[in-house]
């Protein structure tokens, strides 16, 4: 049953599509979202959830996994200083994490640890591994002191080159199912990575997608002028589409009349998704979506995924 405030209408396969089959397997081949999965890692629950989740993604995309550790406070038995000992307290930081995601059933996820502030380690690391994209929780508070705090997740919002998920809390053992993706879009310049992005994603795992559209909630729409309106909408929404088409994405259109983040929310809640993703900026409806975006990295009940 559509919810109140929103009109629905879906695609599971059209044959007007504009790339060949050989061309579709040519993009999916050549785009596709499995590289390096980087995931940060305290040693806290949160963090731990976050593994987690990029456990499972990696093993259906056959991807790597790989975690890491920032550190700045001195572990004991090293009292001396860092420089000297910076190799040892690699592997005492390093250790520290794997034990906790092997208590947490995660054995074989390999752990780097590296000193330095908890964003630029992050972001260093990924770089350097060319990860596809960065993993973290909404907030840790570990055994070394925090390093995952919720400040860090929205730091990086804004500062990744790189997809950022962001994993909200749940039980490590016992990952949000990720069986259809819920995409926020207004269908300007900024929304094409995310709508790039989301296809090849959805592709690779083979789930489907529901694409929201918030028409604007406030505007006046004359009577007899409603279906009008959001057939315009839907029209618009569906030639931006074309990749999830080219690459046989099944996809469902929701237009809501609502708050972009309460539109987000109630979809991925009544979709059953695994998933939302958006963009950290935007236009039109979505021309907020940076604090779309922090409203969510808070408060999302599923996995957040931010394409920059």
């Amino acid at each position: 049953m559509p919810r109140p405030f929103m009109h629905v209408g879906s695609f599971r396969d059209s044959a007007d599509t504009t790339l060949t089959r050989d061309r579709r397997m040519e993009v999916h081949m050549t785009e596709r979202t499995q590289n390096t999965i980087l995931v940060g890692v305290d040693g806290s629950p949160n963090a731990n959830t976050a593994a987690a989740w990029a456990t499972e993604l990696g093993r259906r995309l056959e991807a790597p996994v790989e975690a890491v550790a920032a550190w700045a406070e001195i572990p004991p038995p090293y009292v001396d200083g860092v420089d000297e000992h910076v190799v040892e307290m690699n592997a005492h930081v390093a250790e520290i994490m794997a034990q906790s995601l092997r208590e947490d059933g995660l054995n074989d996820t390999d752990v780097t640890a590296v000193h330095g502030p908890i964003a630029d380690v992050l972001l260093g690391t990924a770089d350097e591994m060319g990860a596809s994209m960065l993993v973290v929780g909404t907030r840790g508070l570990g055994p070394l002191s925090g390093l995952l705090l919720g400040s860090i997740s929205r730091r990086l919002l804004f500062t990744t080159d790189r997809p950022l998920v962001i994993v909200p809390r749940r039980a490590p053992a016992d990952p949000q199912a990720l069986n259809r993706v819920v995409v926020g879009v207004d269908c300007s310049p900024a929304a094409r990575p995310v709508l790039s992005w989301a296809a090849r994603f959805c592709a690779d795992l083979g789930v489907p997608a529901t694409i929201v559209r918030c028409a604007s909630p406030g505007c006046e729409r004359p009577p007899g002028h409603v279906d009008r309106i959001d057939d315009q909408v839907r029209s618009d929404t569906e030639e931006a589409l074309g990749e999830f088409r080219a690459l046989n994405v099944e996809y469902t259109i929701a237009i809501a009349h609502c708050d972009p983040r309460v539109a987000l929310v109630d979809n991925a809640t009544g979709d059953q998704a695994g998933l939302i993703v958006i963009g950290s900026r935007g236009e039109g409806q979505f021309r907020g979506l940076g604090g779309t975006a922090s409203y969510l990295a808070r408060h999302s009940p599923v996995p957040l995924a931010v394409i920059p």
